[in-house]
């Protein structure tokens, strides 16, 4: 075997990435798409949302749990303001990079790389967030126009200046 096939072979194994794994990957798209149309759906629907702000407010804010700002598909912010969300990281499935998507309770679909980690591990680990300004901010989210692909571009880490 040609030594520098086997040491490119070796580099793609180590580093765990595969050819096309990039943050246009196929994989990652379909999730996407798929995504999409499931917060479409669920951030469409009132009597969910109510149901789920009510489910919310009624578990006790103590220190180290979140349940009462943070559920599996949707953000509490402390000024009322929430997030309709999916998040995919890398560690769940190799094939996507790390996304995030969300639409908000302001009717904008938002994005980020941010590396939340699997079950939104770091968003459990911080306070609850003030604002969707705030959220925005300190996670690198982005807008984005629903029906394109700008919501595939990297947001996190930011370009160094």
């Amino acid at each position: 075997m040609n030594l520098r096939l086997a040491i490119g072979i070796s580099l793609v194994a180590l580093l765990g990435c595969k050819p096309g794994e990039g943050l246009d990957a196929p994989a990652r798209k379909q999730w996407k798409d798929k995504t999409i149309t499931a917060i479409t759906e669920t951030s469409r629907n009132p009597t969910w949302i109510t149901n789920e702000l009510r489910r919310m407010a009624a578990i006790p804010p103590t220190d180290g749990h979140s349940d009462h700002y943070l559920s599996p598909k949707l953000i509490l912010l402390k000024n009322g303001e929430w997030l309709a969300y999916a998040n995919k990281c890398r560690k769940e499935d190799r094939r996507i990079h790390d996304i995030f998507i969300a639409r908000g309770s302001d009717g904008k679909w938002y994005y980020s790389t941010y590396h939340f980690c699997i079950d939104m591990i770091v968003l459990r680990i911080d306070p609850q967030p003030e604002s969707l300004a705030q959220f925005e901010q300190t996670y690198f989210l982005r807008t984005f126009n629903e029906g394109t692909d700008d919501c595939l571009a990297k947001t996190w880490p930011p370009a160094h200046r």
